[in-house]
């Protein structure tokens, strides 16, 4: 049985494999020299990645694939820029901002399939009455959501000085089920962070082929620090944050939510990664950019950029 969905509780993480040794790649036999803490090893020669156990070496990861990079500089920066101009409140953000380092990785990600059932909750407000509006979402939605209710509020206010009758919303009473799978992606090098795509994004798999490093055209592949159970652990809290951003799309105030994911053996994904740094007005930020797809998997911009 799961647990309760806590959304302030920290993912577990499990522990890093030990310290391994010096050995040859089991699929073309070159010399391997891992750094101290890596789960995952990279053969420089041939790509092949190398599972570490309590051993040394354990296996050749067989289910091991890979993106292809289909775009360039010019594509990069025009996708940035107009998902940096996105949204009626920033105004030429990209025009405004200073460029800084734009690099292209194959970064490692685990692919958990993930499977959610999760009970809620909550109250809905049906009728018309500015009073009873709420805003969800993250910081930025919630900066925009909170502008547009302080128009409905001026509205509000100029109706009743012309004595408008405004009606007051009738509160709802909610009990629902929320059932979803997904192909979590859970990127396997410890320190990238930002390298984490949002939640609800997922790679686009069809277009997946067997891992080639001659496909990479020698752009840098990474090798990464994160065990599948740990993936699997993250995988498990991000669907729990996937069903709470479902239940706060149902209702208006969510009281209580029960997660509870299962998750399933995944596989290792090398993908093509663009990361973009600029600056705006002085405050660093990044865009990411998953060079298969041409889709933004995470970032940062301004909530309000109108001079």
């Amino acid at each position: 049985m799961g647990q309760p969905y806590n959304p302030s509780a920290p993912v577990q993480a499990a522990a890093r494999p030990p310290l391994p040794q010096n050995f040859k790649c089991s699929s073309c036999g070159g010399p391997m020299k891992p750094s101290a803490g890596l789960a995952l090893v990279v053969c420089e020669y041939c790509g092949a990645v190398t599972a570490m156990g309590a051993s040394g070496a354990a296996e050749i990861i067989q289910k091991h694939f890979m993106l292809e990079n289909k775009l360039a500089n010019d594509a990069i920066n025009e996708i940035a820029g107009k998902w940096l101009n996105k949204g009626i409140f920033r105004r030429k953000v990209a025009e405004r901002s200073e460029l800084g380092n734009v690099v292209l990785r194959y970064v490692p990600y685990w692919v958990v399939p993930t499977s959610v059932v999760a009970d809620f909750q909550g109250t809905k407000n049906s009728g018309v009455g500015g009073a009873g509006m709420m805003v969800h979402g993250d910081g930025k939605q919630k900066a925009a959501g909170a502008a547009l209710f302080a128009l409905s509020l001026a509205a509000a206010a100029t109706n009743q000085n012309r004595n408008a009758q405004v009606s007051q919303p009738q509160v709802v009473r909610v009990r629902d089920r929320i059932q979803f799978q997904r192909n979590i992606p859970v990127v396997a090098v410890r320190g990238y962070a930002q390298y984490q795509p949002e939640e609800g994004f997922q790679f686009q798999l069809q277009n997946k082929s067997n891992f080639d490093k001659r496909q990479t055209g020698g752009v840098d592949v990474q090798s990464g620090d994160v065990s599948e159970a740990e993936a699997k652990s993250q995988a498990a809290a991000l669907g729990q944050k996937l069903a709470e951003h479902e239940a706060k799309k149902r209702v208006d105030n969510l009281e209580s939510i029960q997660a509870y994911p299962t998750t399933y053996d995944g596989e290792l994904l090398h993908a093509p990664v663009w990361f973009m740094e600029y600056a705006h007005k002085g405050k660093q930020m990044f865009v990411l950019i998953d060079g298969g797809s041409g889709q933004v998997m995470n970032g940062e911009r301004p909530a309000f950029a109108l001079w």
